[in-house]
């Protein structure tokens, strides 16, 4: 037999090696371009993230911005109305201790009697009540017609209807003058609110004169 002509069917060596290298070239590049197109996409997710948060600090420094500017104004109009309020309050403060002395006035031309007659007067201050009020003293050189007349102004004086307008009612100096009319020294302290500036406003205001209803003198 002739033994030149020799077949074989099983694959050579070679052929098998390179076919494994072509398979492992094609998973490698697979391998390398996803995770090319994941850095690619994180680098533009980076990209517009970056973005994003510039435009969200610029928006976020610009509001504040305002508000800052907002912020100068209010204090500035706080500032103002702060000052407008102690301003009001120092006037409110002068005001209600501020002392009215025309209501003496009308109260002597209500209490004297037509036979007694005032021909000078002058007021001082006292001391003050406990709520810080001026306690007004005020002193008085008249002349009566007689005895009587002295000691008829004298009870006018010391009614209880004017307890709420004078305190401590005196009459003092006596003298007797050559016609017979006496004269004599009147003092009293006045009560503050009777006196009181924006007490008598508000009387004026309702209909009142004077710092106290008054009646007329006997």
């Amino acid at each position: 037999m002739d033994t030149k002509f020799q077949t074989s069917f099983i694959p050579k060596a070679p052929i098998m090696q390179a076919k494994t290298t072509k398979s492992s070239i094609s998973f490698f590049l697979l391998i390398s371009i996803i995770i090319f197109l994941v850095s690619l996409g994180l680098a533009a997710w980076v990209y517009l993230e970056k973005n994003y948060l510039i435009q969200q600090i610029t928006s976020e420094q610009k509001t504040i911005t305002t508000n800052k500017s907002g912020l100068v104004s209010d204090s500035n109009t706080v500032e103002s109305i702060i000052d407008l309020n102690n301003r009001i309050n120092i006037g409110k403060d002068l005001l209600s201790h501020h002392v009215a002395i025309s209501p003496i006035f009308a109260f002597l031309q209500q209490v004297t009697l037509k036979n007694v007659r005032f021909n000078s007067f002058t007021f001082s201050s006292a001391s003050k009540d406990s709520n810080g009020n001026t306690i007004v003293g005020i002193q008085l050189a008249g002349v009566a017609q007689d005895w009587e007349s002295v000691a008829s102004q004298a009870d006018e004086f010391d009614m209880p209807a004017w307890k709420n307008i004078i305190n401590d009612p005196k009459i003092s100096n006596f003298g007797l003058n050559q016609d017979g009319s006496v004269s004599f020294s009147f003092s009293a302290t006045i009560n503050p609110q009777f006196l009181s500036y924006t007490n008598n406003i508000q009387n004026n205001q309702s209909g009142n004169t004077g710092g106290a209803t008054m009646q007329p003198g006997q």
